[in-house]
């Protein structure tokens, strides 16, 4: 054998090792997808999608905030399926000044016990006009809880409002239902009486105190 072919199988070896090490080196390497933001995942988790409080109800949605049309029986069937946590129901109406001003709070008090309370906003649009069903308002009240990030229970009532009144033994609006742990009714706020004063009840001076003394004695230990 030539002395040059062992050279000749030498360069070789070390010209394909050298190619096939330097193309490994220079391969790029997909960097790992960044974790989302504190912020991004905070967004994703207000607009997952929530089973419907109401199961067969129409149901609207708009941003991730939805509403349904729904009575008040079904409200209650909804209230007595929430062992253990407090419910707010808020009776309201968009022609409702002191019920506008109010709603705010209503979003905020879900926001400060999301893990205790329920809170739900019962809108009594309808008047029981043929012309004007409750879903004839969907619109205009979609649009006003996403101007809200009203991110709670939404229902827009199936009943004529006076009817519901009715119901409920209630003079007026805005009126607010606080139910306790045990699903019973604890507390009417309504402004029947001059209870509140010459502004009536709101949120930030009778109602959250009020779900924050309940919560603060369904936490005590039982003796």
């Amino acid at each position: 054998m030539s002395p040059q072919v062992p050279c000749i199988f030498g360069l070789l070896f070390l010209f394909f090792g050298c190619s096939q090490e330097g193309s490994t080196a220079d391969t790029p390497v997909a960097p790992d997808a960044p974790a989302p933001s504190a912020a991004t995942a905070e967004k994703q988790a207000a607009t997952k999608k929530q089973d419907p409080a109401i199961p067969g109800a129409p149901t609207f949605e708009r941003d991730g905030v939805t509403a349904q049309i729904a009575n008040w029986d079904q409200l209650q069937e909804f209230i007595a399926g929430q062992d253990g946590k407090i419910v707010v129901v808020d009776l309201w109406s968009s022609w409702c000044e002191p019920c506008l001003r109010e709603f705010p709070h209503l979003v905020a008090l879900q926001k400060k016990y999301p893990e205790n309370v329920v809170c739900v906003s019962f809108n009594l649009n309808y008047d029981g006009s043929k012309d004007s069903p409750p879903e004839s308002s969907s619109d205009e009240l979609m649009e006003f809880f996403t101007k809200h990030n009203a991110d709670i229970v939404n229902l827009i009532s199936s009943t004529p409002d006076e009817d519901l009144y009715q119901k409920l033994n209630l003079a007026a609006i805005p009126a607010a239902y606080v139910y306790g742990t045990d699903g019973k009714l604890q507390k009417r706020f309504d402004n029947e009486t001059l209870a509140y004063g010459q502004e009536g009840f709101n949120y930030e001076e009778h109602i959250t105190p009020y779900i924050k003394d309940l919560l603060e004695q369904s936490q005590k230990p039982t003796e």
